[in-house]
């Protein structure tokens, strides 16, 4: 017998789906739809004017996908100059690429031709590289910068957006998330970084984009930082109607659990 026998309970997915990344892929492929992005922005006065660089963007990745097309070492050091904005980066950045890979904590072999992806740096192994906590949070913020990436972005043009984060049932997150890194924070005395802090600054402080922040959740809360809507509001400002049948009972059952 297998489990669904067992339990005596075979339903169809989306009649107990939790996955809040599937919810925000559906409400990502509803605002694709004519109209519906229109009728979103309009509903929530969001004041967006879509350019020819419009674009909607699910688990939004750019900083990854920007440094993978930066050849130039010169430039990759101009970043981490310009941007990380610790102590003795100078000093840093005139060793080999090979010492600014261990200094940073490479996971692996450090390179000794390029510097290396900031998303690979180990917390774990630069711990001992950054006494000072103000220069260490900073490179955590910058490294994790690397890896987030938010369930939807609207780009209205390539200097404005929109990022939404998608929840379930699921509180903000924070940083670290392994139970070794919280250990290191926790002996340099130091707090954790809100979820969406990190994004506030990957998006304006390291991308430049000026970004509106909206939380979607399941019931309405107050937020000094980002607009909240509820997964209510948001289905009921848009056209779902040629959706599949399946992604419109998820859209009503994740609807009639939130609260506006």
């Amino acid at each position: 017998m297998n489990i669904r026998q067992i339990a005596d309970f075979s339903p169809n997915y989306f009649e107990i789906n939790r996955e809040e990344r599937n919810y925000a892929a559906i409400f990502f492929t509803t605002l694709c739809l004519p109209g519906n992005i229109e009728r979103f922005l309009n509903r929530f006065d969001l004041n967006g004017k879509i350019s020819n660089d419009f674009g909607i963007y699910f688990e939004y990745s750019y900083l990854r996908d920007l440094w993978n097309r930066i050849s130039d070492e010169d430039i990759k050091k101009n970043i981490l100059k310009n941007k990380l904005e610790i102590n003795e980066v100078d000093e840093i950045l005139k060793q080999s690429a090979y010492e600014i890979n261990a200094k940073f904590g490479v996971a692996g072999k450090p390179s000794n031709k390029y510097i290396q992806f900031p998303g690979n740096w180990s917390i774990s192994k630069y711990d001992k590289n950054f006494i000072d906590n103000s220069d260490f949070i900073k490179i955590c913020k910058f490294k994790w910068s690397f890896n987030i990436k938010p369930d939807i972005v609207i780009h209205l043009d390539k200097d404005h957006a929109i990022c939404i984060e998608a929840k379930y049932e699921a509180v903000e997150g924070s940083y670290p998330v392994s139970l070794a890194e919280k250990k290191i924070f926790s002996n340099r005395g130091l707090g954790y970084v809100g979820q969406m802090e990190l994004q506030k600054y990957m998006m304006e402080n390291l991308l430049g984009i000026n970004t509106k922040f909206i939380f979607l959740v399941f019931k309405k809360e107050s937020s000094k930082t980002h607009k909240v809507i509820s997964w209510e509001e948001a289905f009921g400002s848009v056209d779902i109607q040629s959706l599949p049948q399946f992604a419109k009972n998820m859209v009503f059952k994740i609807s009639n659990q939130a609260g506006a």
